[in-house]
């Protein structure tokens, strides 16, 4: 028997909660959401379901309640691999966001999920790599069975700071190596231009050079039989290079990017231009504002060599 049931409104009793989920799916492609990002809302709201449907009835839109939700987080918590706060506050986003698109849907007074509170996420900073660790990492490709792609994908990815998804889907047409830039499209599908620097297009040309027939429509980046290398390539290819180099910092394409964004402030580059490299939209100004935070240690060392104090001696 469903607990606290009669709080759920009568409309969401009469429709199974797997139709509603599929007709948000279908919502969020129409609207034109990425594929990956609509993979995560199907895999966490059908996580709910399975939550749900664990006493062999059919879930119904009546389970989205907050009382429920809460005894579904106590679940996910008591795992014995316990997820990380951010992976709990992704799967309440994604509920809360399912339970507006459902109270639109259906006339509801309100979003019945209204007051599941986020849980709050400790905000942690990712490394980023030194100069040392950059050029270790580059001469690890030296030993790859594809030297002159893989340095291609590095240089492209600590010099444009773009997210590995982006990467991944980027086209031959999508590069202009004589204007210096690359058209990607972020998340939401929504198109930006991000500089290319000179030798990150250097190694972009010999890498393209060494690949027959290539048509604008082919994928940048392939791996064997000329397949698109998908962004868990790009991951396992990342993480391959970092042992190799015996690098002490945690690396990743992520990394990679906050090594780039650091880079970026550290050498002259404003938050505002940095905002519109990385793809933050103008309302995640706090986003940005996190990759300041990386400077930290940068500042400590340009004081240690410049401190007025200091330098008066004894």
């Amino acid at each position: 028997m469903r607990a606290v049931a009669a709080t759920a409104p009568a409309e969401l009793d009469q429709v199974r909660l797997q139709d509603l989920i599929n007709e948000y799916l279908v919502a969020l492609k129409v609207a034109g959401r990425s594929p990956r990002t609509i993979d995560w809302y199907r895999d966490f709201l059908l996580e709910f379901v399975r939550f749900v449907e664990r006493d062999g009835r059919a879930a119904t839109g009546g389970d989205l309640q907050a009382p429920v939700v809460r005894r579904w987080l106590l679940a996910l918590q008591s795992r014995s691999r316990q997820l990380a706060p951010s992976s709990l506050a992704g799967r309440v986003r994604t509920l809360k966001a399912f339970g507006t698109w459902v109270a639109s849907e259906l006339d509801l007074a309100s979003n019945p999920l209204r007051t599941v509170p986020l849980p709050r996420v400790p905000e942690q900073l990712v490394p980023s790599l030194r100069d040392p660790e950059i050029i270790a990492l580059l001469r690890a490709v030296d030993g790859s069975r594809d030297p002159d792609r893989d340095r291609a994908i590095v240089l492209l990815l600590l010099d444009t700071g773009v997210r590995v998804s982006e990467a991944a889907s980027l086209r031959v047409r999508d590069l202009d190596l004589v204007e210096g830039r690359c058209r990607v499209f972020g998340k939401g599908s929504k198109e930006r231009l991000v500089p290319v620097g000179r030798r990150a297009r250097k190694s972009l040309r010999i890498w393209l050079s060494h690949r027959r027939g290539v048509r604008d429509d082919d994928p940048l980046f392939t791996g064997p039989g000329g397949h698109r290398l998908t962004a868990r390539g790009l991951y396992q290819l990342v993480h391959r290079l970092a042992r190799r180099a015996e690098l002490q910092t945690r690396c990743s394409p992520h990394v990679l990017r906050h090594t780039f964004a650091r880079s970026f402030l550290t050498n002259g580059g404003d938050v505002f231009s940095l905002q519109r490299i990385l793809g933050h939209s103008p309302s995640s100004i706090q986003v940005t504002r996190r990759y300041v935070e990386l400077l930290d240690d940068d500042l400590r060392a340009v004081h240690r060599l410049a401190s007025p104090a200091d330098r008066l001696g004894e």
